[in-house]
């Protein structure tokens, strides 16, 4: 495998309050046996993380082994985590001389009554994982004096109660996992305006006859949309040189087709009381969407909806099914988010299988013969975190 063809995604990793903190870079376990320095220079050099990062901490999961080829990083700051399992008292002397060079390290699931303490407090960080511990595990080792003096990262967290019971007991920790994205069943919960708003858009839409006016008329039920739309029109995507004061001439300039899209951008970022990077998540999702789609099926409309939408039950903590139900999509897009069937739905599948990690469950083979190679569709990937970022400042 060439050095260019390693794949990696980014996994959020927050506070207490669900703000982002750091970003864990995620990569395949073997990929990096017996060719660390070229990874890591594709990694590190040829990459910008700094960008795709947004100048938050960098989480490498590594091996002494590969410590040895990771260059030291100035300019970011980057902690590299290193499993106990791996080391011993023998390891102490080289990982006392990569502290002093610069290097911040972390160790992962330690374990004060087999480790020397020496060994530990080389180590700021501590990263405690729930695949490998139970909640009570973690409880008892962050109260030893020797954990409790680092800087705490729990990850693999499965559901908002697992969080909840952390962040109590850990404040100042960082947390990371599943939990994020999953849904928290809240009855009576109210669904925002916007969704009454885009369903009327929807419908309009519908109706081949309707004009930026009839449009404008339902986004100007709401003055905080309404202005959101025409400050749309002052970004570079639309190269605009005119004060816009309404939303007909805003929609007439950004385009009827893209309206839909920016709406429900609009709607998701809305919605209080959520991490966020969730939002970055589901913009970023409906990026490589749309840029996976323009390079497989250059004539297919709709894989933006279907890669924010699929965040919809995420936001709303409902099912996606009810969420649909009132929505005039196209059935296109609804089988794919409901059934993963059709070609947007293959490319959802795709997109979410790439973001998890789990890489092996892309068909590679049938991409290849679209001349998309595993280098190309790492690219997409980060050509959609960048341009998720641009998108997020509406």
């Amino acid at each position: 495998m060439k050095n260019n063809e390693v794949l990696f995604c980014r996994e959020a990793v927050v506070n207490r309050f669900s703000e982002t903190t750091a970003y864990n870079i995620l990569h395949p376990s073997n990929a990096i046996k017996g060719q660390d320095a070229a990874f890591l220079s594709s990694l590190f050099v040829d990459i910008n993380l700094t960008e795709i990062t947004q100048q938050k901490t960098i989480f490498f999961l590594s091996s002494l082994e590969t410590l040895y080829n990771l260059p030291l990083q100035t300019h970011i700051h980057t902690v590299t985590f290193l499993n106990a399992t791996e080391l011993s008292e023998v390891h102490l002397d080289e990982l006392s001389e990569f502290r002093l060079q610069g290097y911040q390290l972390g160790i992962i699931n330690p374990s004060p009554d087999t480790l020397h303490d020496g060994l530990l407090d080389i180590f700021s960080y501590a990263l405690l994982t729930l695949d490998n511990l139970t909640i009570d595990d973690v409880i008892v080792r962050v109260k030893h004096p020797l954990i409790a003096s680092k800087k705490l990262w729990v990850n693999k967290i499965e559901n908002m109660e697992q969080f909840t019971q952390l962040k109590e007991k850990i404040p100042n920790g960082q947390f990371s996992g599943s939990f994020i994205s999953k849904v928290t069943p809240v009855k009576g919960k109210r669904i925002l305006a916007y969704k009454a708003i885009l369903i009327d858009l929807l419908v309009a839409l519908n109706d081949r006859e309707s004009s930026p006016r009839v449009l404008a008329g339902y986004i100007e039920r709401d003055p905080t949309l309404t202005y959101r739309i025409i400050k749309l029109t002052h970004k570079a995507l639309y190269h605009s040189q005119f004060n816009v004061s309404n939303a007909q001439r805003a929609i007439e300039i950004i385009g009827v087709r893209d309206l839909i899209k920016w709406v429900g951008l609009v709607m998701l970022s809305s919605v209080l009381g959520k991490p966020d990077c969730l939002f970055s998540m589901a913009v970023s999702r409906a990026c490589f969407c749309q840029s996976l789609s323009a390079v497989l099926f250059p004539n297919l409309e709709g894989a933006f909806l279907v890669g924010l939408f699929s965040y919809l039950p995420s936001f709303f903590d409902e099912e996606l099914p009810i969420l649909l139900k009132d929505l005039p999509l196209d059935e296109n897009i609804k089988v794919a988010l409901l059934e993963y069937k059709g070609n947007l739905g293959g490319i959802l599948k795709i997109v979410e299988a790439y973001e998890s990690g789990r890489w092996e469950n892309i068909p590679f083979d049938q991409l290849a013969s679209k001349d998309i190679s595993k280098q190309s569709l790492k690219n997409l990937y980060v050509k959609s975190l960048k341009d998720a970022r641009e998108m997020e400042t509406l």
